[in-house]
């Protein structure tokens, strides 16, 4: 066999299959371009456990006119590497946005029977755009001004891994496990981004076969931590719960600054800042399990199994039998930690994280 290259088509769908690899992938993304264009009241509809449609609705900035080809605003982007978060690659030390890359949308119109778009950045005069799999606008029309527009972005998805008939039954086979892996990153971004910055008000709902909806989530949308876990778990949920909040110098990782060979390079220690709510460090205080641990990474929800083995061996030296109910958000300098590791943005480096968690130990 000869080497050719493989079609834009194909590649398209590959690719696309790497970047949205589930249901919960594909919320997050949709939830993270909402934050970015700055929402303060978002909401995620699910219909037959995100079999049929999901849709995301958000109060953000929308989409203006100009954008609509690469649709590379703060709001979402539908052309492949369209985005307005970078121009070079150094960028990525700086970046504060969920989203950065310009795959996201993109991704999910190569992935689903159809994606719809509706934004208004001057109601009440509204678009409708309906988004072809390679990204590009299908359809183009008015919003129907029946009912009042919105400032904001809709986003509509239908029959989610329809392109991919193996992963499509795989899907339809767990829906209702992949469902709660959705919520329960969901929880993560209402005690994360959305308890943060300024609050922000997010409800979660399903509706059933039946027609039945049941709300899933709903946050008061203030900028309290406290309030988004009473709203998630009942008032109890706080019972000896406790402030986290840490300051302490980390060194910096001599041999990796030996193998930088960069003059320049900080060696000062990296100061690291470590906010959330944390169970009291008593017996009793605790959970049975550990399935309320939250991790983030200025503000980013991650996974950080070094931290979270550190938090709970620290914890079982007070009480040997719980584990801690944990929300951590790592405040970092952006330098310090690459957050293009993963296609998902879950997994994070950081680069000097031993000593990091050598200094968290002793906190």
């Amino acid at each position: 066999m000869s080497i050719k290259p493989i079609d834009k088509t194909s590649i398209h769908r590959i690719t696309s299959g790497q970047v949205v690899i589930d249901l919960q992938t594909a919320v997050k993304e949709l939830v993270e371009n909402s934050l970015d264009a700055g929402a303060t009241n978002l909401e995620v509809r699910f219909k037959q456990y995100g079999l049929a449609t999901i849709e995301v609705i958000d109060n953000g900035g929308g989409i203006s006119e100009e954008n609509y080809e690469g649709l590379g605003n703060a709001t979402l982007q539908a052309l492949k590497n369209h985005t307005s978060k970078l121009s070079s690659f150094a960028d990525l030390t700086t970046v504060t946005t969920f989203g950065f890359r310009g795959e996201a949308l993109s991704s999910l119109c190569a992935l689903c029977e159809s994606v719809v778009v509706s934004t208004a950045t001057q109601p009440p005069m509204g678009v409708t755009l309906e988004m072809e799999s390679s990204g590009k606008i299908r359809h183009k029309g008015k919003i129907a001004r029946q009912a009042p527009i919105q400032r904001g972005t809709t986003i509509t998805l239908t029959n989610l891994f329809s392109m991919l008939p193996v992963r499509r039954k795989e899907f339809e086979r767990n829906a209702k496990r992949e469902f709660g892996k959705a919520l329960a990153l969901l929880n993560a971004y209402a005690l994360g981004p959305c308890s943060s910055r300024s609050g922000v008000r997010l409800v979660v709902s399903n509706q059933a076969d039946k027609g039945y909806k049941s709300v899933q989530i709903r946050t008061p949308g203030t900028p309290s931590l406290r309030d988004s876990v009473s709203a998630l778990w009942g008032p109890k949920a706080l019972d000896n719960i406790t402030a986290l909040d840490l300051r302490f110098p980390a060194e910096r990782d001599k041999m990796a600054l030996r193998r930088a060979a960069a003059p320049e390079a900080d060696t000062a220690p990296i100061l690291v800042v470590v906010r959330g709510l944390v169970s009291k460090f008593a017996v009793g205080c605790g959970r049975t399990g550990t399935d309320r641990q939250f991790f983030y990474v200025n503000g980013r929800p991650c996974n950080m199994s070094k931290a979270q083995k550190a938090f709970n061996e620290v914890y079982r030296s007070f009480n040997a039998t719980q584990a801690p109910f944990i929300v951590a958000d790592f405040i970092l300098p952006t330098d310090t930690c690459d957050i293009n590791v993963s296609p998902d943005k879950r997994s994070i480096l950081l680069h000097h994280e031993a000593n990091l968690i050598a200094a968290l130990k002793v906190r």
